[in-house]
């Protein structure tokens, strides 16, 4: 399964020209899938495919192990923290 995920991911950012968690999020219901057909079942295959596609894709859109804030700087992260929640000014509108 690991060497399906790695073709595909690959396959797919070389296609759509981008490297960001949808091309994890393929990768990871082609392994699904390839799970599900191995134990010849289809409706196994397309929940592993749901499964494995939701489980990767968050997993990228997270940032991994190092998460999204690796590398910056505090201003960088308070600035990122500030825009995630809504201001008290935002509510009163």
């Amino acid at each position: 399964m690991g060497g399906i995920f790695a073709g595909v991911d690959a396959v797919v950012s070389e296609v759509r020209g981008k490297d960001d968690y949808v091309n994890s999020a393929v990768a990871g219901c082609a392994a699904g899938l390839v799970a599900g057909i191995r134990k010849r079942s289809i409706p196994a295959a397309l929940g592993s495919c749901a499964f494995f596609a939701t489980a990767m894709g968050t997993y990228d859109f997270s940032g991994g192990f190092e998460g999204k804030m690796h590398g910056m700087t505090r201003d960088q992260r308070d600035e990122y923290r500030a825009g995630l929640f809504a201001s008290a000014e935002d509510l009163k509108k």
